[in-house]
């Protein structure tokens, strides 16, 4: 490997990480949109109908015709305009994914660039000097395009759980609109290479790093209901939160320390928006897993998934940890 390939690998994992933006071949979005013209001629036959009760059916009959009518046509035009929503957050994830990969490239073929044009003296110990704060400066450029896309596409998948949170019982429209993005959106398959699938609590999937990530995320959340006991060790009876994290990640093949405050020790810090699932959330006296798409599993009374935070009670919260 050359001085220029070994510098500029970080930049080339970024890059990979981030992807194309590219759709796969059954796109979402256009599936969505589909559904959502679908709905809208629903919409138009119910109105037709509607009309028709209106116009050629009075009786205590034709009046409940014409509320179930009208209710079923709320529900599809809501329905449509949640299509539309979600159309829009795909298409924006995916314009913010393309522009990464543009500008990471632009960044990569800049530094090699840069390199190249050094020559031979590239090969001494001052060119070596000399290049080494360029590379720096591409990495920390190249940093900083995936944390923006990063916090866009949390953004959006905010806004995809809003709109799916709109679903009223019993309205298999708008099941229908959600059910369509979520049934693409796990067969799109995963971020990066490896990445193991995790079917969440709510309904959404989340991608662990590996199987021991996976297998570590899974045995914690089977433990959800299991009641919160001081000191308890027992899977299926009685937890606390370190006895949880150390049981979902012995079944992993990774020991933790016995202690919440302790288990740090046995992994590195990441930050917030570096979090996968199986990540340790550590404070003083508590410990939890992030399970994916802005949650956490932890020994609450009962154990229970929950939104990641970084306060508990009056503890000192110590940071994000991945065990190794």
């Amino acid at each position: 490997m050359t001085p220029i390939d070994a510098l500029a690998a970080p930049i080339r994992s970024l890059l990979d990480s981030v992807g194309t933006g590219a759709t796969s071949a059954t796109d979402p979005s256009v599936s969505v949109r589909e559904t959502t013209a679908e709905l809208e001629r629903t919409d138009a036959r119910l109105r037709h109908a509607l009309d028709a009760a209106i116009r050629d059916w009075e009786s205590t009959a034709g009046d409940d015709a014409q509320t179930t009518l009208g209710r079923h046509r709320s529900q599809t035009r809501h329905a449509a305009k949640d299509g539309t929503s979600l159309t829009s957050v795909i298409e924006q994830a995916a314009q913010s994914v393309r522009r990464a990969a543009v500008e990471l490239r632009g960044i990569l073929d800049s530094f090699v660039a840069a390199a190249d044009a050094m020559g031979p003296a590239l090969y001494t110990p001052t060119g070596v000097a000399m290049i080494l704060p360029v590379a720096a400066d591409h990495l920390r450029r190249a940093v900083a395009v995936v944390e923006r896309t990063r916090a866009d596409l949390d953004g959006q998948s905010r806004r995809l759980q809003t709109i799916g949170r709109t679903i009223t019982p019993g309205d298999p429209h708008r099941v229908a609109v959600v059910g369509a993005v979520r049934t693409h959106a796990a067969s799109a398959g995963p971020p990066t290479p490896g990445a193991i699938p995790i079917t969440l609590p709510d309904g959404s999937v989340a991608y662990a790093p590996n199987r021991r990530a996976a297998t570590a995320v899974r045995a914690a959340l089977a433990q959800q209901g299991v009641p919160y006991v001081w000191g308890g060790t027992t899977p299926g009876r009685g937890l606390d939160c370190s006895a949880l994290t150390q049981y979902a990640y012995r079944r992993a093949g990774v020991e933790l320390p016995r202690l919440a405050q302790d288990q740090d020790t046995a992994g590195y810090r990441v930050d917030r928006g570096e979090l996968l699932p199986g990540d340790l959330a550590v404070w003083s006296g508590h410990v939890a897993m992030y399970v994916g798409n802005d949650q956490m599993v932890e020994a609450g009374n009962p154990v229970q998934v929950s939104p990641v935070r970084t306060n508990n009670l009056n503890q000192a919260f110590e940071g994000f940890y991945r065990p190794r």
